[in-house]
């Protein structure tokens, strides 16, 4: 067969420009690193690569909402380590204020001190992120959450919501405690009531408080806001006898324990921590009670289901009327009892916030390890389809460099040959 000159130059030029254009190929795949560097290299890797990628991007942005629900947490977490220490701050103040041996001005002094703390409080109550949002406003970020009041209260203009934020595929975890809950979820150490006392001024050995009053059975709970609970002689009265008895009326006044006040027979001594129940209540008083004490129990909530929780503002202010009044009575040292487990429970319900957001960041941790976890094994797959093996590589390109090296020298013997030449 006979081979044109022309056809054998052309032959040996697209060899020569193949191996040419593979051997600058592979020494772009040198320079960058990568294996794959266009879908037309590997259709099938270049796909996997792909979702590959999107899935580490997925992941940082997780890793980006983790950081930012961190700090969120973190500053409530300083919040509420805060607000404990208030806490103990106020009950100190109390016991040192519950020393009948001060003066006024060193009471007045107490006072001062209290009033702020509440303002601390108040502060920590309206405590916002880094970018300017309340952090115990649930969704309404935009303003202060608490308001203090002419009188003193301190009055919620949050919601309930909790802001959530996307951690992982199908994760989510809350940012936030909204102020009603944190502020104004303290459990009532009494129970669903809180006790007011108007006691004689005898002294007494044991101090006479309520130990608990709650709503036992709501079914047969009408509804009343306030009771009363005093505490007579016998009847008929005997001026020698110093036996005590009980009473308890509603909010009208009218006694509804025993039923029929006016027979002896139906008389009902008073025995400290034995339970009295009445209109679906169950009260417990202990303590020495006096002929003529009373104690009233009263609840602001209007829906029948009793008041099971305190304000932490509603407290501190309940102190700061303490202080302002002549707490050393047998009213008002009943009245600090009182006010002295409100705090106790209020410092409680501040450590059990604050362990819930340690626990929501603990979820974090766990979630960034899985994350990190997850993105390693991703960067592995991903480098094993895309880049380079550069031992590999570097082989296949020295074969590449000696063939285009050879097909060149030939070429360059091979077109100078002629039959001139031999003749």
């Amino acid at each position: 067969m006979r081979v044109a000159s022309f056809q054998f130059i052309q032959r040996n030029l697209d060899n020569i420009s193949g191996r040419t254009s593979e051997a600058n190929r592979q020494l772009g795949q040198l320079s960058s690193g990568k294996r794959v560097e266009y879908a037309s290299d590997d259709p099938v890797a270049a796909n996997g690569i792909l979702n590959y990628k999107q899935e580490l991007r997925k992941l940082d942005q997780y890793q980006t909402n983790i950081n930012l629900a961190e700090n969120r947490l973190r500053r409530e977490e300083t919040g509420l380590t805060s607000a404990e220490n208030i806490t103990q701050q106020v009950k100190e103040i109390m016991l040192g204020a519950n020393n009948p041996a001060i003066t006024q001005q060193e009471r007045d002094a107490y006072k001062d001190v209290l009033q702020g703390r509440i303002d601390e409080m108040l502060d920590i109550a309206n405590t916002k992120d880094e970018f300017g949002q309340a952090i115990f406003g649930g969704f309404q970020t935009d303003t202060d959450p608490f308001t203090r009041q002419p009188g003193g209260n301190v009055t919620y203009s949050g919601d309930s919501g909790q802001r959530e934020m996307m951690v992982g595929d199908s994760v989510k975890v809350a940012i936030n405690h909204d102020g009603d809950l944190v502020f104004g979820g303290v459990p009532n150490p009494r129970g669903d009531f809180t006790a007011s006392y108007q006691l004689g001024d005898e002294t007494r050995e044991d101090q006479v408080r309520v130990e608990s009053a709650n709503i036992a059975k709501r079914a047969n709970f009408s509804d009343q806001e306030r009771y009363t609970v005093e505490f007579v002689g016998v009847i008929p009265a005997d001026p020698e006898s110093e036996e005590v008895f009980y009473q308890i009326k509603d909010e009208s006044g009218a006694v509804i324990l025993p039923t029929d006040p006016n027979d002896p027979l139906m008389q009902l001594a008073y025995e400290p921590g034995k339970k009295i129940e009445v209109d679906g209540l169950e009260i417990v008083v202990k303590g020495e009670a006096k002929i003529g004490d009373k104690i009233e129990l009263n609840s602001t909530v209007q829906d029948g289901t009793g008041q099971d929780d305190r304000g932490v503002f509603d407290i501190l202010n309940r102190a700061k009327e303490w202080l302002e009044s002549d707490g050393h009575t047998p009213s008002g040292q009943s009245e600090m009892i009182d006010i002295l487990d409100e705090l106790d429970a209020m410092g409680g319900h501040f450590t059990q916030v604050r362990a819930d957001t340690g626990n929501r960041m603990q979820r974090l941790d766990n979630q960034k390890e899985t994350h990190a976890d997850m993105s390693l094994t991703l960067e592995k797959l991903r480098s094993g389809m895309e880049d380079l093996d550069y031992a590999k590589a570097t082989g296949e390109f020295s074969q590449t460099m000696v063939a285009l090296q050879a097909t060149q020298t030939m070429f360059g013997k091979v077109q100078n040959i002629s039959l001139f030449n031999y003749i």
